[in-house]
């Protein structure tokens, strides 16, 4: 199991989507310090702005739909529709943070050049092309097991 490409890059998606538990996803400059946009909202002390998407909810989705996928290496079409699913959430997740960081920068009175992407935000990123390569890998799995069955 452990020995497959597509094992690897579902424990990488994994581990990308773990790092985007502990990273803040965009710092804020403010006069009086740097406002930080983590998982659970704002640094404390900024109380007139809230962030309205439960994002450790979609993360935790995400790393059990990937760790669902690890386990089912002997359902490659299951796998697959995993992956697709994963697609999705993935891709949700960074269109809200996206939108998310602007509001939140519009609401702060600040420009969106002055907004600090940081490496939390990357990280979902990185989780989708690695959902891309286990998403290839179980393909060329899937054609292999079809190859040797027409031989046969």
């Amino acid at each position: 199991m452990w020995q497959r490409a597509q094992t690897i890059y579902l424990a990488l998606v994994i581990i990308s989507m773990g790092l985007t538990l502990a990273l803040p996803f965009a710092l804020f400059p403010k006069e009086s310090g740097d406002i930080t946009f983590n998982l659970f909202g704002l640094t404390p002390g900024v109380d007139n702005v809230s962030v309205w998407f439960p994002y450790y909810i979609i993360i935790a989705l995400i790393i059990g739909l990937a760790l669902f996928g690890i386990t089912q290496f002997k359902n490659r079409k299951r796998q697959l529709n995993l992956g697709k699913i994963n697609y999705l959430l993935i891709l949700a997740m960074v269109v809200m943070l996206f939108i998310d960081t602007s509001r939140l920068a519009e609401e702060l009175g600040l420009a969106e050049d002055a907004i600090k992407y940081q490496f939390g935000l990357y990280m979902p990123v990185v989780a989708i092309a690695f959902t891309f390569l286990a998403n290839r890998s179980i393909k060329k799995d899937e054609e292999l097991v079809k190859s040797v069955e027409r031989l046969r």
